[in-house]
């Protein structure tokens, strides 16, 4: 059961609070509802009925800041390999969307970021539909973390960049 005030990833939406649970009437029918607000969206609401499997499926945890933590850390030695078929490479970004690891998701934009600098480099630009696995990936991604660490998502990618550093130079003592 979720608790009241806590935060979920739901679906495609990111981070919501779970703002209540009660019954509400939709279509003549009662049924208890979890009612989800999505933190970047204040006008919309999101009702979840608590007996539909299939849509509960579709929540997770936020991640802790200590999950955040070891994803980042885990950044440089992994990586996801570019698949040149579109429809295979269409295939793997649902595939990733659908599985809701954040780890993955963290990694394809890792990924779609090098391909981007690389299609720079020679004049080109991403393909619409990685630009969108992009984009898409990255409003998941940032929003989580920026949730739990507390900084707006602007600053998810600078705290990457300065956990990384600080980290490797410990390491590296």
């Amino acid at each position: 059961m979720l608790e009241v005030n806590s935060y979920v990833m739901y679906g495609g939406n990111g981070v919501c609070l779970v703002a209540d649970r009660r019954k509400e009437k939709f279509a003549g029918q009662w049924k208890e509802y979890y009612i989800l607000k999505p933190v970047n969206n204040e006008d919309s609401t999101l009702y979840v009925p608590t007996d539909n499997e299939k849509l509960l499926s579709k929540m997770k945890d936020v991640l802790s800041y200590d999950e955040i933590m070891d994803i980042i850390h885990s950044l440089p030695k992994e990586n996801i390999d570019w698949v040149e078929d579109n429809k295979e490479r269409e295939a793997m970004y649902d595939e990733i969307f659908s599985s809701g690891d954040r780890r993955e998701l963290l990694l394809l934009v890792k990924s779609l970021y090098k391909h981007k600098q690389e299609r720079k480099a020679e004049g080109k630009k991403l393909w619409t539909i990685d630009e969108n696995a992009m984009k898409r990936a990255e409003k998941l991604v940032y929003e989580e973390f920026a949730t739990v660490l507390n900084i707006e998502a602007e600053e998810v990618v600078p705290f990457i960049e300065e956990e990384l550093e600080r980290y490797y130079a410990e390491k590296a003592e």
